[in-house]
């Protein structure tokens, strides 16, 4: 049956009482053509209380097919056997207000656990059932037993049952015996038209329920698991299994695999699987594997940091520094520093310069052009730095430091940041400038700036900024 489609529409059969005695003649149809099929069952029942899995066990040769079965009276109930995640798919959300209502919750009750338990279990087919055997009911107007009964798997059936009676045991029997015949008619079927059972799409592809699959432009696989939906650790492993299966024999390269954050217990069996951590952002963490014997290829995520500081000149020439109030390292504790800091994603070089200083002294400025560029490696995290220093001319020049960041701000003049400068890397830098900021600036006052000029953006959105020295 293909993902996605609806169930199969209940019909009615007619109640055929049952003398209770030896389990095994009431499942040795269904078990001689799950034995023949070479298929599994799994089974999950409420009135029968288990007949049905004992009746299936005590047929010779069951541990060929049977797969788990669980009883579940109630869905408050069975929450520590189906799980948390299962009952929110599968219990209905508003009790029932009457007697019809309450049947046909049933039904959906029925086809929607043996279709999601058939894929949790792996199993070829799964049979669900639920109804009420009496003696009493919850719901007026219902006064005999009755269940309805779900087979999920390469054919799907379901139907409903009703007693002319409420004597409790007498329709147990019989309801178990009705879920083993459709059990056995619908595996019947499924042999008559040659279905395996496989639950993979009808184009050999794997046909997966937790997860999306898309090929990319390179060779690759992108995998994604929704938001919707509620997928189980162990159902998901299963079929990434199959997918790497899959895949490695279609000569697949790069896998990505991008996993919400609620699904962050994923992670554990996708490594399990050989996947590796790429990257993680808010909302969700990305993953990947390289499946050639060859080193990868697929591209890592950022590695370097760009951070932009503000050369700020007044009306009198001089430049603004500051004092950090905690510098990175102690050494610079108290040094003399232009204002800035880290760019934020989609700034450019001059917005974060502009806003940097903004926050740290309330100097509002415009663009006269970047000045320099330097690169390091081994920044916290491992990450290489850019540092792009902005020239900016000050628009307002009345300093209103923000005290949570910065310690001191002044106005200085070229001779006095010069007079304050230490050339000896051995010492402390409390109240001096660095040599190499001192190097910095001197670019600043001496050589030309290179300018900004926008540029088409290739993947769309904001513009790109080319900066060049003038000719």
């Amino acid at each position: 049956v293909a993902a996605g489609s609806p169930p199969a529409e209940f019909r009615a059969v007619q109640f055929s009482a049952v003398t209770p005695g030896p389990l095994a003649p009431m499942a040795e149809r269904a078990g001689a053509a799950l034995k023949s099929a070479r298929h599994t069952v799994a089974v999950f029942e409420a009135t029968t209380a288990g007949l049905v899995n004992a009746a299936l066990q005590a047929v010779h040769g069951a541990s060929s097919y049977t797969m788990c079965s669980a009883t579940s009276y109630s869905p408050n109930k069975a929450v520590t056997v189906l799980g948390a995640e299962t009952l929110e798919e599968v219990a209905p959300t508003v009790r029932p207000s009457d007697a019809p209502s309450y049947k046909a919750s049933k039904q959906a009750w029925t086809s929607t656990l043996a279709r999601r338990m058939r894929l949790e279990t792996g199993a070829t087919w799964c049979i669900s059932e639920s109804g009420a055997c009496g003696p009493t009911f919850n719901y007026d107007g219902i006064t005999a037993g009755f269940t309805t009964i779900y087979v999920s798997g390469p054919v799907e059936r379901g139907v409903t049952v009703e007693s002319p009676h409420a004597n409790r045991e007498e329709n147990m029997w019989a309801f178990a015996k009705s879920a083993l015949d459709l059990l056995a008619e619908c595996v019947e079927e499924a042999a008559a038209k040659g279905l395996t059972g496989s639950q993979e799409a009808q184009e050999g592809q794997p046909a997966f329920e937790t997860f999306t699959a898309a090929e990319d432009r390179y060779g690759g696989v992108e995998l994604a698991v929704s938001e919707g939906g509620h997928p189980m650790p162990h159902r998901f492993a299963r079929e990434l299994q199959r997918g790497l299966e899959q895949w490695r024999s279609d000569g697949k390269r790069g896998l990505w695999l991008k996993l919400p954050t609620k699904y962050a217990g994923f992670a554990g069996p996708a490594s399990a699987l050989g996947f590796n951590f790429h990257h993680a952002r808010p909302g969700y963490m990305m993953l990947t594997q390289w499946l050639p014997d060859t080193p990868s290829s697929l591209p890592r995520y950022g590695f370097t940091q760009v951070g932009v500081g503000g050369v700020v000149v007044n009306s009198k020439g001089e430049v603004l520094m500051v004092q950090e109030r905690v510098s990175p390292i102690p050494k610079f504790q108290g040094s003399w520093k232009l204002p800035g800091g880290l760019a934020d994603p989609g700034e450019s070089f001059a917005e974060t310069a502009i806003r940097e200083v903004q926050e740290e002294t309330g100097i509002t400025g415009t663009l006269l052009g970047l000045v320099s560029l330097r690169h390091s490696h081994g920044y916290r995290f491992g990450q290489g730095d850019i540092y792009v220093a902005v020239k900016l001319q000050a628009t307002t020049e009345t300093i209103r430091m923000c005290a949570n960041e910065i310690a001191d701000a002044q106005w200085m003049s070229r001779e006095k940041i010069q007079s304050l400068v230490e050339h000896d890397p051995s010492q402390m830098l409390d109240g001096k400038v660095s040599a190499n900021n001192w190097k910095l600036l001197t670019a600043a006052f001496d050589a030309p700036l290179m300018q900004g000029v926008e540029l088409s953006n290739s993947f769309g959105g904001k513009p790109s900024m080319l900066y060049a020295a003038a000719l």
